[in-house]
């Protein structure tokens, strides 16, 4: 019973996780259109997830202290973590941003192939089918997503965006395989976010320095990627894979091309097409499939 209570949970921070990510295109598409490069938006981006995380971690009077066995490990997880965010954002940079965010989508298959086929976790044909349903859902999302990215060379996008599946699944593997995901939750996001934010303020620094964003509009938008794509996001993974595991949290990160599409369509005007309903149906019924085949397991 408590397995399953801590598989229940594992999903639901599994859903919040992938559900806040999914705002990521919105919000980093409108930095670019302000006129932010790719340094200015992730030294602000994770900057201020470190920073609001700390307030937070201060006022619970949470310790930070950490081994230096464990910042070894917090280490080569922030590197991974960095490297998701700027290559994603160089996808999106260049390519329209549903499908960057599509085929970023794609690393839940990397990383069941390697649990099932490199790690030896037991091989599900439920979670496979699952899998390749919610990636389905992720292309028929994707459908009909032509836009052409000013001064975009799609070549570098596409590429981009497979870099950040490789480094994404390496991050969510790793949490687990290096048992960094035993680390306080609040204690591990903070210097994962930390880490990240020197590298990207470093390296704008020494590429011309970060830009002074002064338009309100601007501090919007920074405020969300910040606080809901990352500081929620990294946050919530963390206790997904912790509880969940790698397998199953990535599963769940179907919900993150249905919330990029449902914000399109809300806030940017974008319509839903046939295909596009139907990659929805798609990734609701890998869901359903998934929470159904979890429950009778914990009942078995």
């Amino acid at each position: 019973m408590n397995r399953l209570k801590g598989k229940t949970r594992g999903i639901v921070d599994a859903v919040i996780s992938s559900s806040s990510f999914g705002f990521s295109p919105f919000f980093s598409v409108s930095l670019l259109a302000l006129g932010l490069g790719t340094m200015d938006i992730l030294s602000y981006r994770w900057g201020i997830a470190a920073l609001a995380l700390c307030i937070i971690a201060a006022a619970g009077r949470k310790s930070l202290k950490v081994s230096g066995k464990e910042f070894g490990k917090i280490f080569l997880l922030s590197i991974f973590r960095a490297l998701t965010s700027f290559t994603l954002l160089i996808g999106y940079a260049n390519i329209a941003s549903g499908v960057a965010s599509t085929i970023h989508f794609t690393y839940p298959v990397v990383v069941a192939f390697c649990m099932m086929f490199i790690f030896g976790e037991k091989k599900s044909p439920v979670i496979i089918v699952a899998i390749i349903l919610s990636v389905i859902g992720a292309y028929c999302l994707a459908a009909g997503d032509t836009a052409e990215v000013p001064d975009g060379d799609k070549t570098k996008g596409i590429l981009a965006s497979a870099a950040s599946v490789l480094c994404y699944a390496g991050y969510v593997i790793l949490l687990r395989k290096t048992g960094a995901d035993s680390i306080e939750s609040t204690k591990l996001t903070i210097y994962v976010l930390g880490l990240s934010a020197a590298y990207f303020i470093a390296a704008g620094s020494m590429t011309g320095g970060i830009r002074i964003v002064t338009e309100p509009e601007g501090w919007l938008y920074i405020l969300g990627i910040s606080i809901v794509c990352t500081m929620v996001s990294n946050y919530f993974l963390v206790n997904a894979v912790r509880n969940a595991g790698p397998t199953l949290a990535s599963v769940f990160g179907a919900l993150e091309p249905l919330t990029a599409v449902l914000t399109g369509v809300l806030f940017l005007n974008e319509r839903l097409s046939p295909i596009n309903i139907a990659g929805i149906a798609l990734i609701l019924c890998t869901v359903t499939i998934v929470v159904v085949y979890q429950k009778r397991q914990g009942n078995a």
